[in-house]
């Protein structure tokens, strides 16, 4: 008797816990394919570390329109190019030892707009930048 009443107990029990442990077989790999999936998304839409990241919406920002007319001057200072700030038209940034701006400034030179990309670095911890770069623009033209 006692070993009917564990054999009906067991049948009860096993019939689900077999039903569950199949649903698991077929669900499971899509879960994880899916989160495997949403993981490379997200991945993807992430910055590497030390990239070079566009930042949209910076270019009114004081300390990168400071940043520009630093590299302005500091070109003008080299050079004795005749230009004159105008505008910051598009920013980049990268993470290095400081921040790297790649700024692309609208100048007026000798009553010409032009387009130049400067390469700035900056440690503010340690009060210093210094102008990396600044060359004309590849294939921007100045608008009025």
């Amino acid at each position: 008797m006692e070993m009917r009443r564990y054999h009906r107990v067991l049948r009860s029990v096993a019939a689900p816990a077999l039903l569950l442990l199949l649903l698991l077989t077929l669900v499971l790999p899509f879960i994880q394919t899916q989160m495997q999936s949403a993981r490379e998304k997200a991945a993807d839409e992430l910055p590497l570390d030390g990239g070079i990241v566009d930042t949209p919406g910076a270019e009114n920002d004081l300390r990168i329109v400071d940043l520009a007319r630093f590299a302005v001057s500091e070109h003008k200072n080299r050079t004795n190019a005749l230009l004159e700030f105008e505008k910051v038209v598009k920013l980049k940034q990268q993470v290095v030892a400081g921040m790297m701006y790649y700024i692309t400034i609208q100048v007026n030179e000798g009553g010409a707009k032009k387009m130049y990309e400067a390469k700035v670095w900056e440690q503010p911890w340690m009060d210093f930048k210094k102008l990396m770069e600044f060359r004309p623009a590849e294939g921007a033209s100045a608008s009025a």
